[in-house]
């Protein structure tokens, strides 16, 4: 849900006293397109130059077009980054509990969920009236498990499991 901000002070606050889902979903994003752009390039290197100079909505089109992620995982990925825009453009913004339950379901039904942090996640939704009252470890776990996978797609095209190299 998403509040106003009627005073100085409380624009003032949500910079010094950001909360956990703002900074979680922001870096969790940026390590998502991280690991987007490493598939990109260990499976087309040629394309690593056009890629680093996408924004995250056409480097999942094009590692989907590349037919690295399926339809139904970029499909997901725009969802987030739907999210994460919202929170780009308004600093007051919050999801709803809703919200945030569909995006864990749609993204634990497309992808694995290795640690169970997606399960986690919905488990911690579950009840809860506002994002607020949520453990803040849970909005990490959605990234984390994405890039589990995208970690195990740059392994299939030839990455090295522990570096970012081709694996020898």
């Amino acid at each position: 849900m998403s509040k106003t901000i009627t005073s100085f002070d409380e624009l003032f606050n949500s910079v010094v006293a950001p909360d956990g889902i703002i900074s979680s979903f922001i870096t969790g994003h940026l390590m998502v397109e991280f690991m987007l752009v490493k598939v990109i390039e260990i499976s087309s290197p040629k394309l690593l130059d056009f890629a680093e100079n996408l924004n995250h909505f056409r480097i999942v089109k094009l590692a989907n077009g590349l037919e690295l992620i399926t339809d139904s995982q970029a499909d997901v990925l725009l969802k987030i980054n739907k999210v994460r825009n919202k929170f780009a453009h308004n600093v007051s913004f919050r999801p709803t509990i809703i919200e945030m339950k569909q995006l864990f379901i749609i993204a634990k039904q497309n992808f694995s969920d290795m640690t169970d942090g997606l399960e986690q996640g919905i488990g911690e939704l579950e009840g809860k009236t506002k994002i607020e009252d949520c453990e803040p470890y849970i909005f990490s776990d959605l990234f984390i498990q994405i890039a589990y996978d995208l970690h195990e797609i740059y392994q299939v095209n030839g990455g090295d499991i522990i570096e970012f190299k081709k694996n020898v």
